[in-house]
């Protein structure tokens, strides 16, 4: 969810209440195990596949409307036949595993009980029982190819996969009640890389979720500022090699000095306080900012702040 509060914005807004931004653009996102958005989706309704521009096939418009939405977004991808699909429960379908997999493309994700059929596992109701320890796995292999797993942890988790196993089984540490001291549990392999995975979304609903966007905003604003973290991160470890490149540039004007000019090309979003008029109890807001002392100054019909500021350092 990209936050959004307005009222202009018709269908496009939605409302969820379980999410942090409770308002705002919903978007479905293909992310990269980082936190880096490859492609995205925004919700629009009925029109949401159209404006992708990403034409069905009739196999795809024979799916669901969450299949689609992943159909879509696995399309722009350059290797799908190098690359695992990781998913929650949303998404996760029959109909999608093997759409995929007739695509060369492996997935693996959680399910709902509703949307694995009805395979011959333990049941969900007797997989709670407490005579069923922690950790207890059922599967199957269907004829096409097609892992289902039930596994016992703290709830009881479904999983439906292309590209990973159970064997071999790993162990992981959860905290026990009972005894209050942290065990291990044995879980199946293909829990492993679909933990290692998934937190690569979470990382993009994070960023997205912490760096704000103005209100008249386009797709690729949505996903340039949500990368711009990635980015940042993986920059910092390269900087090393660029140094040599830099230049120095030509030294700028000491503070104060009449060659000054202010800086009206970019109306700044924030207006903070005038560094020269504003008193308590009078606080001045401007967007006019100094190229070189880098503060806000007042420049209107009224006022000429910025040339008051400067000549007190004449």
């Amino acid at each position: 969810m990209v936050a959004y509060k307005g009222k202009t914005a018709g269908n496009l807004r939605q409302y969820i209440k379980t999410k942090p931004d409770k308002w705002g653009f919903k978007l479905f996102s293909r992310a990269s195990a980082d936190g880096f958005i490859h492609d995205m989706v925004l919700y629009q309704g009925k029109t949401t596949l159209e404006a992708h521009g990403v034409p069905l096939t009739t196999e795809q418009q024979a799916m669901g409307a969450t299949s689609q939405i992943v159909s879509v977004l696995a399309s722009t991808m350059s290797s799908p036949s190098t690359t695992a699909i990781f998913a929650d429960n949303f998404f996760t379908s029959l109909e999608l595993l093997r759409y995929l997999r007739d695509q060369n493309c492996r997935y693996t994700g959680t399910s709902s009980d509703n949307r694995i059929g009805k395979p011959p596992l333990k049941s969900i109701k007797e997989m709670e029982k407490k005579a069923v320890p922690r950790g207890t796995c059922d599967y199957i292999m269907s004829d096409d190819g097609i892992l289902a797993v039930r596994w016992k942890d703290n709830r009881t988790v479904s999983l439906l996969s292309t590209d990973m196993g159970v064997e071999p089984m790993s162990s992981v540490i959860r905290y026990c009640s009972e005894t209050k001291t942290k065990e291990p549990v044995s879980c199946p392999d293909v829990t492993r890389p679909y933990n290692a995975n998934m937190g690569g979304i979470d990382k993009s609903d994070m960023l997205v979720h912490l760096l704000s966007h103005p209100h008249k905003v386009q797709e690729v604003v949505f996903r340039a500022a949500s990368n711009q973290w990635p980015v940042k991160s993986s920059s910092r470890r390269s900087s090393s090699s660029l140094v040599e490149s830099v230049t120095v540039a030509d030294p700028q004007p000491v503070r104060g000095h009449r060659r000054h000019t202010p800086n009206v090309a970019v109306r700044h979003a924030n207006r903070l306080t005038c560094k020269y008029c504003s008193r308590k109890g009078n606080i001045v807001r401007s967007n006019v900012v100094s190229r070189v002392c880098k503060v806000h100054l007042c420049m209107n019909a009224e006022r000429n702040c910025f040339v008051s500021y400067h000549k007190e350092f004449d």
